[in-house]
């Protein structure tokens, strides 16, 4: 299978949102993240186990669905539910006020991105089948 960051500012004329720029420099190192959200390059799936963007690939698509339900049960079946729950909530309590505080900027990042020049000549191109040319 093959995976793809999405679209990128090259190609898309915005900057990333839904918690990309909070979750993959959490998640990733500097140069990997980069390269993903600056580059909307596709990779697959062994590769994003590799670099850490997911934490186990499959070989098919048909096999995801069993992992994981395979995982979820692994979980249910060693732990209480109110400690992996509680659990839950502690690690990701440090990032609650830090994403909030991101999700905004992203925010506002886009709202800027969405009234410049360089969003209309991207929705040019993905219209024309071209790649974009930026002033």
């Amino acid at each position: 299978s093959v995976l793809s960051s999405g679209i990128n500012a090259e190609y898309g004329g915005i900057s990333p949102g839904m918690g990309g720029t909070f979750t993959l420099p959490h998640k990733l190192n500097n140069q990997v993240c980069n390269d993903i959200v600056l580059t909307g390059r596709t990779f697959t799936g062994k590769e994003a186990e590799q670099i850490g963007v997911v934490v186990k690939s499959v070989p098919s698509r048909s096999m995801v669905l069993e992992e994981s339900l395979s995982l979820a049960s692994q979980i249910v079946t060693t732990t209480s539910p109110n400690a992996t729950f509680e659990t839950m909530k502690l690690l990701r309590a440090p990032y609650l006020d830090i994403m909030d505080s991101q999700l905004q900027l992203e925010a506002e990042a886009q709202a800027r991105c969405f009234a410049s020049d360089d969003f209309k000549i991207a929705l040019a191109s993905v219209k024309n089948k071209t790649l974009p040319v930026f002033d």
